[in-house]
């Protein structure tokens, strides 16, 4: 059964046992009985039609046959009641109208004239019948009939007639608009839903952080990519002031209302951006914000993190700075390694020279001494400008990671008070790659950590295995890098030593790059430092086809 063809079950159930409550309480609270016992038989007739509705409901799933069938029912009610209280002289004579409003409402204008149709038949058929004497008053009616003539009694029922179908027809053109009006927001709901959606959908999607301000600058929204960038959640960011996030402090937002008042957006890029405990480089556009009738609402900022573009960009200019040097300076070694290779020769064939004094003996061992170091020095630049060709094979990376510590810790470079703690492991793994190059590697950077810690200190080896890479870290407890140094730390000729010629960890650089892995870099002045080595685990032929891919040198604070 339909729903409201149940409803209309349960209102008519409701409305005739309180008239029968209120029937039996007049009848047992007035002094004088009143003739009110067809109430009664109204209201068994009322239950018996209701359960005659319930199980034409089962049988019959039509809505419009349901409602029909309940409304004629309620008709021929009304006829009956009309009928015990006076038939023409009756004042329940409107009771038809509530049917007539209720079938334009839920059957629109074919069941409002439907229901007209039945009131008027019913109503005339009962006063022609009442009026010609054809059927008797009731015995217990309590209105005093009145003397009815022709004309009045037709009168009466055109009357009546006229009220039928005008209430039907007011009552369903009323529905109808109801009905399409009803429609109609339907459908613009369903619209505005759908596009609600799509702009949550937009504004969740996008990369960029997405903050939106009040007039007063007050967070009102954060997108999920904002809350991500800024490492917190939109809870903790709605209701702030932006000055409080550290887009803008104070004076610089007043400056920012003042500049969008007469160039329409203000853009910012802070290389020094406070990311929970770490610094970001973050690029951010602030853009008033208007309704659709154009009133100033607010602000729109928008902001990206540039942290690894300008990564990205710092090695490329670092490759393109590496290039220029050693396309410049290859030649220029070379040109200086054959006359120092003259001049060493000839001051070697002078210190044999018996008429030389101490004196100059010594000197002559101070040119062969530096003129060694000079073509060392040569060695290392041309060895980084024009690396030698890898040798792939597989190589056991553990194991010779291990030997080059053993080398180290024998090595005279190494102070009593310095200290190695290894973590190797698995003790064995193998890699495809240069076995004498990655040691290099491993000298460099082992090297140069103790050379950062020149009183002496600790250096921690360890190695960790994933499913895409085998890692190697040297952390060690010097005096740390600022951030300026870990930048130029893999440019050629930098060097924070004395000692040092500035091309070991370029040439570091140059061989990891060339195994198609990539050196991460996290410092801090006084805190030692910590470098990251992470190399692929992947085929020889899948690694030579990406020797000249870029890949990130990582710097953290």
């Amino acid at each position: 059964m339909p729903s409201d063809a149940r409803m209309l079950i349960a209102v008519r159930v409701v409305v005739v046992t309180t008239l029968l409550l209120a029937a039996l309480i007049i009848q047992y609270t007035v002094a004088e009985v009143l003739p009110i016992d067809y109430l009664y038989a109204t209201a068994a007739v009322t239950y018996g039609l209701t359960l005659l509705y319930i199980g034409v409901g089962q049988l019959l799933q039509s809505r419009k046959i349901n409602l029909a069938i309940q409304l004629s029912g309620d008709l021929l009610v009304e006829t009956l009641l009309v009928y015990f209280t006076g038939a023409l002289d009756s004042p329940f004579s409107f009771l038809y109208l509530v049917s007539i409003i209720t079938a334009s409402m839920m059957l629109y204008r074919r069941g409002g004239l439907f229901a007209a149709s039945g009131a008027v038949i019913l109503y005339g058929a009962l006063g022609d019948l009442i009026f010609y004497n054809l059927i008797p008053l009731p015995q217990q009616s309590w209105i005093v009939p009145t003397a009815w003539t022709t004309s009045r009694l037709y009168l009466n029922i055109a009357t009546n007639f006229a009220g039928f179908y005008a209430t039907a027809l007011l009552t369903a053109y009323i529905s109808e608009k109801l009905q399409k009006t009803s429609e109609e927001l339907d459908v613009n709901r369903q619209n505005l839903a759908a596009l609600r959606a799509l702009n949550e959908n937009v504004v969740e999607s996008i990369p960029s952080g997405l903050v939106t301000l009040s007039p007063e600058g007050i967070v009102t929204f954060v997108n999920p990519a904002g809350c991500q960038i800024l490492h917190t959640d939109s809870r903790t960011v709605i209701g702030r002031h932006i000055a409080e996030l550290g887009f803008f402090r104070t004076e610089e937002w007043e400056d920012a209302r003042r500049t969008l008042a007469a160039e329409g957006v203000v853009r910012v890029e802070k290389n020094n951006f406070r990311v929970a405990d770490d610094e970001r480089s973050l690029g951010y556009a602030l853009t008033p914000l208007n309704t659709l009738q154009g009133v100033a609402s607010g602000y729109t900022l928008i902001f990206q993190d540039l942290t690894d573009m300008k990564k990205l960009e710092a090695e490329l200019r670092l490759k393109d700075r590496m290039a220029a040097v050693g396309e410049l300076s290859a030649g220029i070694a070379h040109e200086i390694r054959n006359p120092l290779a003259a001049i060493a020769g000839s001051v070697q064939v002078l210190k044999k020279s018996e008429a030389l004094s101490p004196q100059e003996q010594r000197l002559m061992s101070i040119i062969l001494k530096e003129s060694e170091r000079l073509n060392k020095s040569i060695a290392d630049f041309l060895r980084f400008v024009r690396p030698q060709d890898k040798r792939t094979t597989e190589f056991d990376i553990a194991a010779s990671l291990s030997e080059t510590l053993d080398l180290l810790a024998n090595s005279p470079e190494l102070r009593p008070d310095h200290r190695i703690e290894r973590h190797i492991a698995p003790p064995s793994f193998t890699l495809v790659g240069d076995s004498d190059q990655i040691r290099q590697v491993f000298w460099n950077l082992a090297r140069n950590a103790f050379q950062a810690m020149p009183n002496g200190g600790l250096l921690r080896v360890s190695t960790e295995v994933d499913a895409d890479s085998y890692r190697i870290c040297f952390n060690d407890s010097g005096r740390g890098m600022s951030e300026v140094d870990q930048r130029r730390l893999f440019q050629p000729f930098r060097t924070n030593f004395p000692s040092g010629t500035g091309l070991g960890m370029a040439i570091s650089y140059r061989i990891v790059q060339a195994h198609g892995g990539e050196i991460e870099v996290a410092s801090r002045p006084g805190a030692g430092t910590m470098i990251t080595v992470s190399l692929p685990r992947r085929a020889a032929a899948t690694m030579d086809r990406n020797v000249d891919r870029t890949h990130s040198v990582r710097a953290t604070g």
